[in-house]
């Protein structure tokens, strides 16, 4: 390709995702509010703790507690997109004093409206807009990994165009809750995580240069993981591909010494070292944790199933393993937008529902219709990278998916949108291949049948 045509390119490549992403700013006012706001631009006080106050002692864990509810929820949540959404307010010019109080869930809409709960509405959209760019980080990153792992431009087109009109990407992702940063830095981890495999399978590519982006993938797992706990699936599946190509996958003129000799002795020591700098990047991101280091995972983890198994209790579970699978498709291929998971919020919030329906940013809003040519998409692509599995970032993006549907089927007791949010891009990239398989063999078709004079060109 000439010089000239990859400038065009590339200017093509540069507009399209800006305007994926004016696409997914342009709707952040319109989705319908969610409880979970308040309680995270709550926790955004943090910002000001540490930034603007510089009183580390207020957000270290202790017992007793300085605030018992600002202790618990720093524990069992995610802190960049609290500290992003800090970072919002301060840069609009609000304050500390103009953040609300947290949402309580046992009382109603009501209830929490007169406790003053509700977010103002700059502070509120100063959060909104700081997951939003973060979601629009996620989108182009998207586009990034379907262009390695798919090895061509349309499919990177197709993949990014079907995860931006995704309506759970829209919704939770430009909403001010920790789904904007997970989003953003699960995706940026895999996409560092596809050079990688990229680069260990070329030829004197090893060395600085390697060790150069498993350092980058170690801050990115960092911040991955701070974002939202369940970004560990993309972290460890991600891990893993780059653990895994130069012996399962290894180029077909490696050596057996190249492959299990020297070389992969440098191959651990980059990984332990990502490794390392990934929990070093988080502790440093979980000031919280910094007191008690040790002790932590089994206080979070344990926090983290007991409130699972309250909200279960609360709203109810799978009945069986065929309830987990039905809905686990249901959620990749066909689900419409949940706007909330509390039964009773279908009395607070259908006028803003009908309003955000009524505009042009909601994507697809699920269906068969949608539904049914996205899973043919995503079988064929499937198949596609399937017939390449030697090459690194397609058998890494397979292994990324499978992970993923498996652990979210075992794992996700309930029907809540959110918790299937990490398969929505490894899903998006596969159907983008698949995308382009159907293309190309159109193309191709249209090409026979031209040739053979049933029809003019």
């Amino acid at each position: 390709m000439s010089i000239h045509r990859r400038i065009v390119w590339r200017l093509l490549d540069g507009l399209w995702l800006l305007g994926l992403g004016l696409y997914v700013v342009a709707g952040y006012k319109e989705v319908p509010f969610h409880g979970d706001e308040s309680t995270l631009i709550f926790m955004s006080k943090d910002y000001y703790y540490l930034v603007q106050q510089h009183d580390l002692d207020r957000v270290l864990y202790r017992e007793p507690p300085v605030n018992p509810t600002e202790q618990s929820l720093r524990l069992i949540n995610g802190t960049v997109g609290k500290m992003a959404m800090g970072v919002a307010w301060d840069l609009a010019g609000l304050h500390a004093s103009d953040i609300n109080d947290g949402w309580a869930w046992g009382e109603d809409w009501w209830t929490n409206v007169a406790l003053g709960h509700i977010p103002k509405v700059p502070m509120w959209r100063a959060a909104r807009l700081s997951s939003t760019l973060l979601t629009v980080i996620s989108v182009w990153a998207v586009f990034g990994i379907a262009r390695l792992a798919g090895r061509n431009r349309p499919a990177a087109y197709a993949a990014s165009l079907i995860y931006v009109t995704t309506p759970a990407v829209l919704v939770d992702g430009r909403r001010a809750m920790m789904e904007g940063s997970m989003l953003c830095f699960a995706a940026l981890a895999a996409l560092v995580a596809m050079v990688i495999l990229r680069e260990q399978a070329r030829a004197g590519r090893r060395g600085r240069v390697l060790a150069a982006w498993y350092a980058v993938f170690g801050v990115a797992c960092g911040f991955a993981l701070a974002s939202k706990h369940n970004t560990l699936i993309t972290v460890g599946a991600m891990f893993l591909a780059v653990a895994l190509e130069p012996v399962v996958w290894p180029r077909l003129t490696a050596s057996v010494q190249d492959r299990f000799g020297g070389e992969q002795k440098w191959h651990l020591a980059r990984l332990v070292g990502a490794a390392v700098l990934m929990v070093l990047v988080f502790l440093a991101l979980n000031p919280a944790w910094w007191s008690d280091p040790l002790g932590m995972p089994a206080r979070v983890s344990k926090m983290r199933y007991d409130l699972l198994r309250g909200q279960v209790a609360k709203f109810g579970g799978y009945a069986g393993w065929d309830a987990r699978v039905q809905e686990l498709v249901k959620q990749a291929f066909f689900a419409a937008p949940q706007y909330y998971e509390d039964p009773a919020w279908k009395d607070y919030v259908p006028d803003q529902i009908k309003a955000y329906e009524a505009t042009m940013w909601t994507g697809r809003l699920g269906g068969t219709v949608w539904g049914v040519p996205l899973l043919i998409a995503f079988v064929l692509g499937v198949i596609e990278l399937g017939r390449r599995w030697r090459d690194g970032p397609a058998a890494g993006l397979l292994l990324w998916v499978g992970v993923t549907a498996l652990v979210l089927l075992i794992t996700t007791p309930m029907s809540w949108q959110r918790y299937y949010l990490p398969l929505q891009a490894p899903l998006a990239v596969v159907a983008g291949a698949g995308a382009w398989c159907v293309g190309r063999y159109a193309v191709r078709f249209a090409r026979t049948i031209v040739a053979s004079g049933r029809v003019k060109p």
